[in-house]
Parts: C-alpha cells; structure tokens; sequence
C-alpha cells in the first residue's frame, strides 16, 4: 500500500478509537482491548476463478455498556489479506495459484446482544475497509488470468479504495479475554476499477475470522 495513504489513514483510524475510548464510559463496564486473529479471505465472483486463502489482523476496540442486554464495540483492526487467482504463464500453460496480497484498515461498530452477561454474545454492524492495490509477486505479473486471452495479473490489481462490509459473529469467554467467530460479506463491488473489454467486473469480499481479544 502507498505509504503516502496509509501512515495519515492509520492516524486517523488511532484518533477516532482513542477517541471513542474516551467517551465510551457507560455505566460500570468499560474496556479497552487489544486483538489479533486469523481469517479466511475470498473474492465472490464470476469474472475471476479464485480460492481462498489465510491472512491475518490486528487491532484496538473498545466495549462499553449501553443498556441492560446490549453493548457496543468501536473497532479499528488492520488486516494482511491473500487471495488467490486462478493464472497461466501463456495461453497454452497450465493454470497456477496466483497469490494476491491486500494491506487494509478495518473500522467499524458492532451492537452486542449479550446472552449471558460478560460471557457470550451475538455482534452485528457495519465496517468500512480502505486499501490499496492488491500485490503481486513479480514473477506472477505477466501472467494471463484465467477466462482472459490477455488480461494480466498486473492488470488485475486495482482495487476500490473503500469497500462498504456487513459483520455478524458470537462471543465468548470472560471479562479480560474472549474469543470472536465472525462472518464478514462486503455489499460494494471490490472490482469496480476493473474493465476488460467495456466489462466492469464485479465481486464481494467474503471473509470469516477467528479474533482473540485481551481487554485491559
């Protein structure tokens, strides 16, 4: 990712959950966390042949009391994305695995319905992604993806910049320490900088984590 873009987002991002932090003291139950996870990374699609593959995130969150079955979660999470792309070094090789690696920020807000107070919950809500380009291997970079006489690796990059997400997962554990499984869909097209032959190509991130969090 362009430095020149990511160092001020990554600021902004630390700010607002500073911030958030800082004005989250909601009744008795107030805590700062610190999390890290791994997940599985996939691109919805008809216009590239992809699998999935492992990446890994980090982040600061916060959760606070806003009523007697609820919380509310400010997170900010950055994340080390791979996916792969289906490709072949010319048009009479056998296809490989191409491996597209994403760097991105994740800020978002979840509403927690608490089912046993401080140890299991259902969390759902809204994210926002901001990334850059996908990085490809230079070796990989001429290669011809597959469904295309000439589209390339290279080509195949550019991403949108901010991707809308939807967020749904359960808690649990105890007050100083829990373990999330979440299911993340992306409603925006991630390929809409994408056109091959006056065809704009369309796709939706799709990712499911396992997240620890230690709060403090």
């Amino acid at each position: 990712m362009n430095k020149s873009f990511f160092l001020p987002l990554v600021a902004i991002m630390l700010l607002f959950v500073t911030k958030s932090f800082s004005q989250s003291r909601y009744n008795d139950y107030n805590r700062f966390g610190i999390s890290f996870g791994i997940h599985q990374f996939d691109i919805r699609t008809n216009d590239l042949t992809t699998t999935k593959s492992t990446g890994f995130h980090g982040g600061l969150s916060t959760r606070g009391t806003v009523g007697r079955h609820f919380d509310m979660i400010y997170f900010l999470n950055l994340n080390r994305h791979e996916v792969n792309v289906l490709g072949r070094e010319t048009l009479l090789a056998a296809n490989e695995e191409i491996p597209f690696k994403l760097l991105a920020a994740k800020i978002g807000v979840l509403g927690s319905y608490k089912i046993v107070e401080k140890h299991l919950s259902l969390e759902f809500g809204p994210a926002l992604q901001l990334s850059d380009k996908f990085e490809v291997e230079g070796k990989y970079s001429e290669y011809i993806l597959d469904g295309y006489d000439s589209f390339t690796a290279n080509e195949a990059r550019q991403t949108s910049r901010i991707n809308l997400m939807g967020i749904v997962g359960i808690s649990a554990g105890f007050q100083s320490f829990k373990i999330s499984l979440q299911y993340e869909y992306g409603f925006s097209n991630v390929l809409s900088k994408l056109t091959v032959e006056n065809n704009k190509l369309k796709g939706n991130i799709e990712q499911l984590s396992v997240l620890a969090t230690f709060y403090l």
